[in-house]
């Protein structure tokens, strides 16, 4: 039963004893009304109410006082738990910015970003018969850390504020340079959860701050097209 609901029939059951307790009185002795004079009645009639209100009345008060501290207990915990909750999304951020920059994450996004700046128009799998396959782990490494931060997004445990300042440039330049062409040509899963990520980081940004982003990503899409002698092509 719900909080509000326990007060209310506790409320009801409380005015229906009292009610009883008058109504007994009235029903016995109604016939014999208390006299505006005699005050030995009316102590009476107040020994009669009081003995039968007070302890109900004094569990009421200890029931109140047990529901307020529970009340207050619930509050706290759940303060406690959401301000932990908001810790652990700071710190899931935290350590994804430490991968992203750790020294084996860094190799590997360097080396795949030389790549797909040289291979502009081919997928990922057409890389893959193109290159070493050691070097052509590095493309998915990149896919791989994304991924997680999909996932991480997606069932909101991570601090979205971070991941836009963190992650939003750096998301934006892989989508357009790559995702949005080269992953796009393979049939996996990481296609569509890279689009539901970048429709995610489009939602939680500006137009100020993608168009800046865009423009920064498109020079380089620009400049690698042009090496490789194909048509321009702007991504949005």
């Amino acid at each position: 039963m719900r909080p509000r609901s326990a007060i209310i029939l506790a409320a009801a059951v409380l005015v229906a004893y009292v009610a009883s307790v008058v109504g007994i009185y009235v029903w016995q002795f109604g016939t014999r009304p208390l006299s505006s004079t005699d005050i030995g009645a009316w102590g009476q009639f107040g020994d009669y109410v009081g003995g039968l209100l007070n302890p109900v009345l004094a569990l009421v008060n200890v029931g109140v006082i047990v529901y307020l501290a529970l009340s207050v207990q619930r509050l706290n915990e759940a303060q406690r738990d959401s301000r932990q909750e908001s810790e652990r999304r700071i710190q899931a951020v935290i350590d994804l910015h430490r991968e992203w920059n750790s020294e084996t994450v860094y190799r590997s996004r360097t080396g795949a970003g030389k790549l797909v700046r040289r291979f502009p128009e081919s997928s990922y799998f057409e890389i893959e018969d193109l290159v070493p396959y050691e070097e052509a782990s590095d493309i998915w490494v990149v896919v791989g850390f994304f991924q997680r931060l999909d996932f991480l997004t997606r069932h909101d445990k991570v601090q979205a504020e971070m991941v836009r300042d963190l992650f939003g440039e750096l998301f934006v330049w892989w989508w357009v340079v790559s995702f949005a062409t080269q992953l796009d040509r393979c049939d996996c899963d990481a296609r569509g959860q890279m689009i539901v990520l970048k429709d995610w980081f489009h939602a939680i940004t500006t137009p100020e701050q993608r168009i800046q982003w865009l423009q920064r990503a498109n020079r380089d899409l620009t400049a690698a097209r042009q090496n490789a002698d194909l048509p321009l092509q702007v991504i949005m």
